[in-house]
């Protein structure tokens, strides 16, 4: 139930150890929200190892991923375009029953022919795309509002801020299922960094920080073929190592910049026709990395 919806499936070499790092670098990218999580936690200083705080963080993995990463996917990530507009043409379906003292041509006829036509659009048309989609996003809302409710009332405001970014990131894109970058990271390291932190201690600025950068750079990833997005990746990481130099961690800053120049090694080869799908795979076990830095010395 992963949110990953830009990581597309990249081509490799049928090298052994290529191979090995493909698969790391895939499950790396599957597992970005639940680690953004587990970031925000440790950046909270608070976790103490104990049976109900394990019980607590499952439930902090469950909702990132199976509650708000459903949501993402099947909302975020469904065309639901293509039978809106057939809709908007539809003609197809008849009457249901009349309703009484119904006139052939008055409000109440007219009324009946709606719902008719719209319960064959339902059936035929809307149903049979994105059926799935929908009974995923039901199940969805109930899990996140359930697990939600279970780690308090920051938590709980987190998850409205994640169904409202899914819902603003599909309007965004008219219902096509192509979000863009920005709205995936909100929801797959922004919003679970915060909530791992706001469900073990109180919020900090530092963290927010952190957490924002490391979002920014997620995105960034995406947008390395353009000279903006690799400006963007850079400034993120040099953001992420200000915040820690000015929190007296100048190693770990060090460390984030360090971090950083493997990244933009790989910048050239995209410009050699290297699959940007593939680029950002290889680049997010970096992030990763650089987020529990930053996110265990604050």
């Amino acid at each position: 139930m992963g949110n990953q919806l830009h990581a597309a499936e990249a081509r490799h070499s049928p090298g052994g150890l290529i191979r090995l790092q493909a698969q790391f670098t895939r499950m790396a990218t599957r597992l970005v929200p639940t680690w953004a999580a587990i970031c925000g936690v440790a950046a909270s200083h608070s976790f103490g190892g104990g049976p109900d705080q394990w019980l607590r963080l499952g439930v902090l993995a469950l909702l990132v991923d199976a509650g708000w990463g459903t949501l993402w996917s099947s909302l975020g990530g469904t065309d639901w375009a293509t039978p809106v507009r057939e809709w908007r043409d539809w003609r197809i379906g008849g009457n249901l029953p009349t309703l009484p003292y119904a006139q052939t041509g008055s409000r109440g006829d007219r009324f009946s022919r709606w719902l008719g036509q719209f319960r064959a659009w339902w059936r035929q048309d809307l149903w049979p795309a994105c059926g799935l989609a929908l009974s995923a996003a039901v199940a969805a809302l109930l899990v996140t509002a359930l697990l939600a409710a279970l780690l308090g009332a920051e938590v709980l405001l987190l998850s409205l801020a994640a169904i409202a970014v899914v819902q603003l990131s599909a309007v965004w894109t008219g219902g096509r299922g192509t979000p863009s970058p920005g709205w995936d990271a909100a929801v797959a390291v922004f919003l679970p960094w915060l909530a791992g932190h706001a469900a073990f201690g109180a919020l900090t600025m530092a963290s927010a920080a952190l957490a924002a950068f490391a979002a920014l750079a997620y995105a960034a990833a995406w947008w390395a073929r353009s000279r903006w997005g690799q400006v963007l990746l850079a400034c993120c990481h040099i953001g992420m190592a200000a915040v820690l130099i000015g929190l007296r961690h100048p190693l770990a800053g060090a460390g984030v910049l360090m971090l950083l120049v493997p990244q933009l090694a790989l910048v050239p080869f995209l410009r050699r026709g290297y699959p940007l799908q593939s680029f950002v795979r290889f680049t997010r076990p970096w992030l990763m990395v650089t987020m529990v830095i930053g996110a265990l010395v604050i």
